[in-house]
């Protein structure tokens, strides 16, 4: 048995696919193109097959870790291959090979957010991200319960960069991603329309790669 990390890249109308979507997607890939996944024992079995850190709905991914482990003999190269000629429209297989990080060392996403420009957006986002203060409700424990918490979103944003060029304002994040921390670059926009008071119409959010704690590359 061995551990391997094939990345996804999720575009065009597959980004409305659900998490639950992309994992029966995979293992319906896995069995057609023969691959020998490695069972775990008890007495309910099941493959290892798990994403590194699931996509919001309506997020496009340019890199999408899949945690397998593997019996046989089976080289990167020929899992590849194998996958390649079985994925669906929108989902690519960019790359397979070892694993040599824990899902749970992620720390951060990059995110390119592409907005439609209206006269003064770009600097009214600046400022709101400079403010230090941009508040945003989102779901998270209280106890053994689920319920709403207020956060400031400043306080998990690694960087961003915001350019407006040809009609459009682009956004590049690093936000706080992971087990511990996580902000989605969904909530950051509906918190950027309150905190400016403008209507963003967002035209695409791409998730570029994932960081672990020192910034380097998952």
């Amino acid at each position: 048995m061995r551990s391997i990390r094939v990345t996804l890249a999720k575009k065009g109308r597959a980004k409305y696919l659900s998490h639950l979507d992309m994992q029966r997607c995979m293992m319906r890939a896995v069995r057609r193109a023969g691959i020998d996944l490695w069972y775990t024992e008890g007495f309910n079995p099941h493959p290892y097959l798990t994403f590194a850190l699931p996509l919001p709905l309506g997020v496009e991914s340019e890199s999408e870790p899949v945690e397998i482990r593997l019996e046989g003999e089976s080289t990167n190269e020929e899992v590849f291959r194998a996958l390649s000629a079985v994925m669906p429209e929108g989902i690519e297989v960019v790359s397979v090979q070892d694993s040599t990080a824990k899902p749970n060392e992620i720390a951060f996403a990059q995110y390119r957010i592409v907005l439609q420009a209206v006269p003064g957006l770009a600097e009214s986002i600046r400022q709101a991200l400079s403010s230090g203060e941009l508040p945003a409700e989102k779901l998270g424990k209280a106890g053994h319960k689920k319920a709403m918490k207020q956060i400031n979103c400043c306080d998990l944003i690694g960087s961003v960069t915001v350019e407006e060029a040809d009609g459009t304002v682009e956004m590049n994040a690093v936000l706080a991603a992971g087990s511990q921390q996580n902000l989605s670059p969904l909530l950051l926009l509906d918190a950027l329309s309150a905190k400016t008071g403008e209507g963003l119409k967002c035209l695409s959010v791409v998730r570029k790669g994932l960081l672990k704690k020192d910034y380097t590359k998952f």
